[in-house]
């Protein structure tokens, strides 16, 4: 590896506008959840020890970050419209080719014909640097570009619900990244819904989706990476209000993709999801999460993974202005479906992600924040271990 490097010799954008947020903030601005528009402007500072998610010989590096993001949402009778837009700029000091600017967005149209029939168009845009935890080629900038868009609607019939959507997932990359091919996913859904009178509601959904490898004009004999692909989904939600001060949601599915040409990449199985939130006290809260997960990773020895998530996250209000917040994220990866004729891997992956963030809001405009944050695999597979450390400073001013 021969990273290009560059040296720096003035102090980052993104540093200086961390240093400079409380002197901006006592200005005239204002903001408020309220307003019809809001403009915001963020900067962030972040040490990471092990930026490329090595086993050993680590590279450190400090990456910066400025964004400037606009929100707008108005209610027009019935109908409410939310916009929300960023820009963020990154800049990694030492490897200055994985500089780059993202350009986020997501749009909603919450609309209603009547007070019985209603439901959201949305749509949004994510762009993110590709962990080198799983993409390893450490010479080359990656960068994934998420894009959904869906249309729902929900026609009310006393305690009964009518659901039926339909949308596309859309997921691609800078550079080729065959274990998390760019793909499209449209889907078309129709379930129904029950609420309770307590408040819980419990719905039933079928989902079909039909999937494309885009870049993939041809299905490859050699890799077994095929271009299309169908998913289908039957799926059980629960939303329940315990008491008042817990609620529990909970996601039980069944899930089978079957790819058009090569059957050794298809799977299926159950997955899920339960999440508790307890208010503990007026100042105290915990939520708890637990997960099965499936999802597709190709390689020779693998078609997909198998996940098994625990997820325990406290935040302590220690005043009005100032919380603090505690995550640790347990997991283990299983690695699935190897290609006819090839020897299984048995990899399996043990990861243990936590963090602890002091959050300070000193004006209504002003939010400031310092986290310190680990991350740490283990391996069965040689090379993939690691163990990272960052911490992290940020500032957002709004108006």
């Amino acid at each position: 590896m021969n990273p290009r490097t560059s040296p720096v010799t003035r102090l980052p954008l993104g540093v200086a506008l961390v240093l400079a947020a409380p002197l901006l903030a006592t200005g005239q601005a204002r903001a408020d959840e309220f307003d019809t528009v809001n403009v915001t402007l963020g900067a962030s500072s972040v040490r990471d020890d092990n930026l490329f998610r090595l086993p050993s010989s680590a590279k450190s590096d400090t990456i910066s970050s400025t964004t400037l993001g606009l929100k707008f949402a108005k209610n027009y009778s019935l109908q409410r419209l939310e916009l929300e837009g960023s820009v963020s700029d990154y800049r990694y000091q030492t490897f200055s080719y994985l500089n780059f600017t993202a350009t986020n967005y997501t749009a909603a149209w919450r609309w209603s014909a009547t007070p019985r029939l209603h439901g959201n168009l949305t749509t949004s845009r994510s762009e993110a640097l590709n962990s080198f935890a799983d993409y390893r080629n450490y010479d080359t900038r990656n960068i994934r570009t998420d894009e959904t868009s869906r249309f729902d609607g929900i026609f009310d019939i006393g305690p009964w619900q009518l659901l039926g959507a339909v949308g596309t997932i859309k997921r691609s990359n800078s550079q080729t990244f065959l274990q998390e091919g760019d793909n499209t996913l449209d889907t078309v859904e129709g379930g129904v819904g029950y609420s309770f009178p307590s408040g819980a509601l419990i719905s039933a959904v079928s989902r079909h989706g039909r999937g494309e490898y885009f870049k993939q004009s041809q299905p490859n004999p050699a890799t077994q990476i095929d271009n299309h692909f169908d998913q289908d989904e039957q799926e059980l939600r629960l939303t329940w209000p315990i008491t008042g001060k817990t609620q529990l949601d909970g996601r039980l599915a069944h899930v089978s993709r079957q790819h058009a040409h090569f059957a050794d990449r298809d799977y299926a199985g159950t997955i899920g999801n339960l999440d508790l939130r307890w208010m503990i006290s007026a100042k105290t809260s915990l939520v708890t999460s637990l997960a099965h997960e499936l999802a597709s990773y190709q390689t020779t020895d693998s078609s997909y993974s198998r996940t098994d998530r625990v997820v325990v996250s406290p935040l302590w209000q220690i005043s009005e202005k100032t919380r603090l917040r505690l995550r640790y994220d347990y997991a283990r990866r299983d690695y699935l479906g190897p290609l006819a004729g090839v020897t299984a891997s048995n990899r399996q992956d043990t990861l243990r992600v936590s963090s602890l963030a002091l959050e300070w809001q000193p004006l209504r405009t002003l939010f400031l924040s310092a986290s310190l944050a680990g991350d740490r695999r283990e391996s069965s597979t040689t090379g993939f271990s690691y163990d990272s450390k960052s911490v992290l400073v940020s500032a957002q001013i709004s108006f």
